[in-house]
């Protein structure tokens, strides 16, 4: 029986296709979950310990057959127009409660993910964690307070002389009075803004971290053993000098990048405590010549990257997927 590659994704997730074109020889499904619930159909069972589940969607794939997972940014299941707005919650509740039992059925000897939601669920949203991790196998980090007690945030910033950021935990949604988005990136903040806004930091914790000077930016994407480091040459504009997210492509320098020995066999261990493979890792190069770990996103884009630069990362994707064995 030849073993398939499972794509656990969403319909409208832009890395998929490119991915899926170096896959042409393979056997892959593609499981959009945004579609599960319509016209979709599936059975799991447990039995002496053992389970086994198959889906059927104009396709048909059972446990038995899968020897790679990619589980790429998935949704929420939609609730089928049919169904009464009233039991939406309900019905959208229990499934992704079955998705969950679903994912965390399987023996993980026999199938290689990229990556487990159980690894991801640990690293989401969980700077701290991955800071804590990072520092442990030799990664240099910023020191990072979080707190609710506006007098420690004023002394980290005298501590450092006024040179800190305020980060958030999440890509959190905020909207202003007339409804209008709001961003939030990285951004330095001032002994006197921390005055001025003193009884708000009260109301939620607030992470701060001592400012990291930059000679460049580093985006670097690990699949597997391979390493695909882009130096971004954030200090370039004025406008990505604090947060290369405020994106300028037209002055802002994007090239591939050779990272020392040392701080690649560090990056491959941080990988392996995380238990993943496949991460978007952020770091800077000060100009003394310090690699500073900032945060992995396990589901990070890098379309852009491999447009920028040419690296083969879609490519080396599909060959994870293909031959997980050479992991």
């Amino acid at each position: 029986m030849e073993k398939k590659v499972l794509i656990v994704t969403d319909s409208r997730e832009p890395n998929v296709a490119k991915v899926l074109s170096f896959m042409e020889s393979q056997s892959v499904i593609r499981f959009n979950i945004d579609e599960l619930l319509e016209g979709s159909k599936f059975n799991f069972s447990i039995s002496g310990g053992r389970s086994e589940w198959w889906v059927e969607k104009g396709w048909r794939i059972n446990s038995e057959e899968i020897k790679s997972i990619w589980y790429r940014r998935p949704p929420t299941p939609k609730v089928p127009a049919g169904v009464d707005y009233l039991y939406h919650d309900f019905v959208e509740s229990e499934a992704k409660k079955f998705l969950w039992s679903l994912w965390t059925s399987f023996d993980l000897h026999n199938v290689f993910w990229m990556n487990h939601p159980m690894s991801l669920k640990l690293l989401e949203f969980n700077k701290p964690y991955q800071l804590q991790m990072a520092g442990r196998v030799g990664l240099k980090t910023p020191e990072t307070i979080i707190t609710t007690d506006p007098e420690v945030a004023l002394n980290f910033s005298d501590r450092w002389n006024n040179e800190i950021v305020v980060k958030i935990f999440s890509g959190s949604v905020l909207r202003d009075a007339e409804g209008n988005l709001l961003s939030i990136f990285t951004n330095r903040v001032l002994r006197e803004q921390i005055e001025e806004y003193f009884d708000g930091i009260s109301c939620v914790p607030v992470m701060l971290q001592n400012y990291i000077p930059k000679q460049i930016e580093l985006r670097i994407t690990v699949v597997g053993s391979s390493i695909f480091a882009c130096a971004i040459h954030s200090q370039d504009s004025p406008r990505t000098k604090d947060d290369w997210r405020h994106y300028d492509f037209e002055n802002v320098k994007h090239e591939a990048y050779q990272l020392p020995a040392d701080i690649q066999r560090k990056i491959l261990r941080l990988m392996k405590t995380f238990n993943i493979s496949f991460g978007a890792i952020d770091m800077i190069l000060t100009p003394a010549g310090e690699y500073v770990f900032l945060e992995v996103n396990p589901s990070g884009q890098w379309g852009w990257i491999e447009r920028l630069t040419n690296m083969p990362i879609s490519e080396s994707i599909a060959d994870l997927l293909a031959n997980p064995l050479k992991k």
